[in-house]
């Protein structure tokens, strides 16, 4: 099963990134079919993200956010708004949260095991001794 709160954390990065590059025009330049080809990759994934949301069962509460984001793309409360109607699209439709989890590209991970520590904050320097 796929966990709705990664897929939106992961999906909303490239959802920003097409918001900002095409502004109030979003929804427009997402439906159109023809590519951007000058278009960065995050941007084509966020086009394809989207297209598919637009089709979502809450695809027009997502479209109305996304293009009142693209108004204001430093507006967080806009982001927030569309965070949520992303998250909501996707709790709603495990089918859909699936499709769009694997539209995304693969992120390298990180395992930890036996950590001891915790770093909070920012601007922290970490450093790791490893043993044999």
């Amino acid at each position: 099963m796929v966990d709705v709160g990664e897929v939106t954390s992961a999906v909303v990065p490239f959802v920003s990134a097409a918001v900002g590059a095409y502004g109030t025009a979003v929804v427009q330049r997402v439906v159109d079919q023809a590519g951007d080809a000058t278009a960065e990759a995050g941007i084509g994934v966020g086009r394809r993200v989207l297209r598919r949301l637009f089709r979502s069962g809450r695809g027009q509460q997502i479209e109305e956010a996304v293009t009142d984001l693209g108004s204001a793309p430093d507006d967080e409360t806009l982001a927030d708004l569309v965070r949520a109607q992303v998250r909501a699209a996707l709790g709603g439709d495990p089918e859909l949260a699936a499709e769009i989890a694997a539209m995304l590209p693969a992120r390298p991970g990180v395992t930890i095991t036996n950590s001891r520590g915790v770093q909070a904050g920012d601007h922290n320097v970490q450093t790791n001794h490893f043993s044999a």
